[in-house]
């Protein structure tokens, strides 16, 4: 890259981590694709991380209407929220409190609150075991590494991936027989380890998305059950529309 283009490109990261950080520190508000959201301080702002509104336009892609729809790592409830507009029941968890409370008030405001469930939750481990879901959304804590308080666990997924591995333990016996997982990661941390912990357990990945940005690429993918563990006349068929593999 030009040294010119790269310095610049270093500033303006500097510039936008300031700002964004800062939106950590205090209460704000936004309208994001027609929903009005509250954002607490400790609880990511859709607004100013690019990962948030890319999921959050695959969200709205999809026909929902009557799936049951998981969101792990809810935040604001941007995800939740629209999945719910879009006529899922959804349940929603983060192990932040004040993100729990921040997305219960957020479904109050945008008339949601009887589609959408919010509860305190380390990916599965307090959601009720009978529950199967059409499909699981997270926008995940990409960062390898420990977090250094409970806000920070948007961005940490914990020493060795700890959060992606107690998501892929966990997420077969909480997938319908033709349920789905849709995530977004980002090129500042490496996918392949990840995406061996869901090999490991019968789940194939494709991607479905590829946004390229000037700081990071962001690449959404789906993850269902491995076609080699299923008879063919019931391979699940994914509800995401009409898009080949890249």
């Amino acid at each position: 890259m030009n040294p010119i283009l790269a310095a610049a490109r270093r500033l303006a990261y500097l510039v936008w981590y300031r700002h964004a950080r800062a939106s950590f520190e205090r209460t704000d508000a936004c309208s994001l694709f027609g929903l009005e959201l509250l954002i607490a301080p400790r609880v990511l702002h859709p607004r100013h991380f690019v990962s948030s509104q890319v999921m959050a336009r695959q969200v709205m892609e999809l026909d929902l209407r009557d799936k049951a729809v998981m969101d792990i790592g809810t935040g604001s409830g941007i995800l939740a929220l629209l999945a719910a507009r879009s006529g899922a029941r959804v349940t929603a968890v983060d192990i932040n409190q004040v993100a729990v409370e921040c997305a219960s008030e957020n479904a109050r405001r945008n008339g949601l609150a009887d589609r959408v469930t919010v509860a305190v939750s380390d990916v599965f481990d307090q959601v009720p075991a009978d529950l199967r879901f059409d499909l699981v959304i997270t926008n995940p804590p990409f960062y390898s590494r420990a977090p250094q308080s409970v806000p920070d666990r948007a961005f940490t997924a914990g020493v060795g991936n700890a959060f992606f591995s107690s998501l892929a333990e966990g997420l077969p016996g909480r997938l319908k027989e033709d349920g789905v997982l849709m995530m977004i990661q980002s090129s500042d941390a490496d996918f392949e380890p990840i995406a061996r912990m869901f090999e490991a357990r019968g789940m194939r990945g494709r991607v479905i998305n590829v946004r390229r940005g000037l700081f990071e690429t962001l690449t959404t993918r789906e993850f269902k059950a491995h076609p080699a563990v299923a008879p063919a006349a019931q391979i699940p068929t994914a509800i995401l529309p009409g898009r080949s593999a890249r």
